[in-house]
Order: structure tokens, then C-alpha cells, then sequence
């Protein structure tokens, strides 16, 4: 959506409000001319602060593509020309998740929901995907690491991303050490494992169960190393996270896993080069818009019907060509 604003608007100068963790995934943007980055941790002094700062730079164009507390208060507390934003369409997840109701037109994606925000200026989706920018140096550290690790960065690698922000969201550890031993076994296919600093146990559990070795950088990398490796990826499986969309965002063949959420939610992956693995009988399917840390219903269809042999064969079939 930025990128589409700025080359429909090239002589604007376009600001990009980011919590601070996050800000090195716009830092490069060429689309983006200055960061205002928010630290969290500041409270409501900082949140005031950055109201008054918004106030000093007088902006033409206020575009909320969260529309939550912090930048509702930042919307109605400054006077902007012009406001835009969209609907997350909250009631109508709420009612599918709770009541089975689905009164959806259409399951539209959140990166398309976004342009919502900017139709009545005739800005449209351009069909290029999403972007993460980084500099070289983030490839070079990275090759130069893995070369130091044994691997050979000239050959395939498939990166299996094993975490999620919810464990109902997470497929079973033990059936991606299965594919992740296939991919070594039958295709001869390098494996690495990446995650946060919170995916690091699970990771190395897996590892632990698997017959054959595989690289583990879960909780090594910044962001924009991981970038770096997804982006040198012949394929990567993932579930329902952040990891998926970063590995979107480098053009990068994605096999992911949802259980609990749907495609009602807003967040399955832009359709080129990804596969979807879900399973579309479990009936309580989605019992959640984010995640949840249990299964409502105690047995965990959604993941444990997911074979390890349908996610292999889709990895096998993005990587065909």
C-alpha cells in the first residue's frame, strides 16, 4: 500500500510510524522517506510525546491502518486534512469464530484490506507481492556464517519455521522433523531451522528427534538476517506467522501450515508460490481469530489430521521447477 501511494504520489514525503522492534523492516524501504519510530515501553508519556511531534509536522494525510487505541488517540486528539482508514472487520470474525456464522462476502487478505483505506484515491493493488529491504552486508554476514557452519550456500536449502505466537497455531514438533529428514534423506535438500529467541527449545527439540543433522539459527538472526535467509530459501514451511509473511516478502516459495485460523481471518499468504496445508473438515475450524495456547475442544484436529507426507509433497511441488 505504501509503495503504491508513493509512486502514485512520487514528489510526496511519506512518514512511516513503527514501534521500535519492528522498525528495521521499513528502515530501506525506498518508498519511505522518514521513520517515526514509538517505544512501548515509554507508556502514555511517550505516546504523548509522539502526539505532539505528529502535531509540529503538519501532515496532510493521516493513514491508520491499525485503527487501535494508540492511533485512535492520535487521530482524534490531532486535526489532519485528511483522515483515512479501514475496517477490520471485527463482528464479522467474532461471529464466525464464536457462532460458525460466516457472513463474509469474500476472504479478502489484510494487505489488500489495507488499500480499502485509499480507494476513494483510485490506489490499487499492483499484483508485485510485499517487500522487506535490507542491505547487502545482512547476505554477506549471513553466507559467511553458514560457510563457517558447513553448509554449502550454493546449494538447496529449504527453511523450516517451526514457531508460532500461539501454540494451537504451531503444527505438531515431531511431524517437522519427519518432513525435515525427508527433504535430507530423499531429496539430499539442506535444512535450517529459524525462529525467535522463543522458538529456541522447540527448535532444538526437534532437532534432537531427527535422524539426520540440520542447521538451527532460531533466535540467532535480527530480522533482516532472517530476511536474508528466507530470501536465499529454494522453499520455506512455516505455520500461521511472521515468518510466513517475511518469507513472502523475499519472493520466496512459502508451504504453510494453518490449523485454528482460516482464511477469514485475513492472513493466509498471497497466493503466488505458496500452498495452503489446512484441513477444511475439522468443523470447529476457526475457534480463533489470533491463537489461542489450547485447543478448545481438547483433541487438536486442525494440526493433528496434517500429515507429514501432504506438507513434503507440497514443498516438492513449489521446488519442482
Amino acid at each position: 500500500m505504501v509503495r503504491a501511494v508513493h509512486e502514485n504520489y512520487p514528489g510526496a514525503r511519506i512518514s512511516f510510524l513503527v514501534k521500535k522492534e519492528f522498525a528495521s523492516l521499513v528502515q530501506y524501504n525506498s518508498h519511505i522517506q522518514q521513520l517515526i519510530i514509538f517505544d512501548k515501553k515509554g507508556g502514555w508519556e511517550a505516546l504523548r510525546q509522539l502526539k505532539q511531534r505528529i502535531r509540529e509536522e503538519n501532515f496532510d494525510w493521516y493513514i491508520d491502518l491499525h485503527n487501535n487505541l494508540r492511533t485512535n488517540y492520535l487521530k482524534l486528539s490531532t486535526r489532519f486534512p485528511e483522515v483515512s482508514s479501514y475496517s477490520k472487520q471485527s463482528f464479522r470474525r467474532w461471529l464466525l469464530v464464536k457462532f460458525g456464522k460466516n457472513i463474509f462476502k469474500e476472504a479478502k487478505p489484510v494487505y489488500l484490506k489495507y488499500f480499502d483505506a485509499v480507494k476513494h484515491r483510485n490506489l490499487v493493488y499492483d499484483n508485485r507481492g510485499t517487500e522487506v529491504y535490507f542491505p547487502s552486508s545482512e547476505l554477506q554476514s549471513l553466507e559467511s556464517r553458514m560457510r563457517s557452519d558447513g553448509m554449502d550456500t550454493s546449494s538447496p536449502i529449504v527453511v523450516i519455521c517451526p514457531g508460532a505466537s500461539f501454540s494451537n497455531k504451531q503444527w505438531l514438533p515431531g511431524r517437522f522433523g519427519n518432513v525435515a529428514d525427508s527433504l535430507v534423506n530423499e531429496k539430499q535438500m539442506q535444512v535450517v531451522f529459524l525462529g525467535g529467541p522463543n522458538d529456541t527449545g522447540l527448535c532444538d527439540s526437534i532437532l534432537s528427534g531427527m535422524k539426520n543433522k540440520a542447521g538451527n539459527y532460531a533466535g540467532q538472526l535480527s530480522l533482516l538476517g532472517s530476511a536474508a535467509l528466507l530470501g536465499k530459501a529454494n522453499a520455506v514451511i512455516t505455520n500461521d506467522s511472521g515468518m510466513m509473511h517475511l518469507a513472502q516478502s523475499q519472493n520466496t516459495p512459502v508451504v504453510a501450515i494453518f490449523g485454528p485460523t482460516t482464511k477469514e481471518m485475513g492472513f493466509f499468504p498471497i497466493e503466488t508460490k505458496s500452498k495452503v496445508i489446512e484441513d477444511k473438515s475439522v468443523p470447529c475450524r476457526p475457534c480463533t481469530t489470533k491463537g489461542l495456547n489450547y485447543c478448545p475442544k481438547k483433541h487438536f484436529n486442525c494440526m493433528n489430521r496434517i500429515e507429514a507426507e501432504e506438507v513434503y509433497q507440497a514443498v516438492m511441488a513449489l521446488t519442482r521447477n
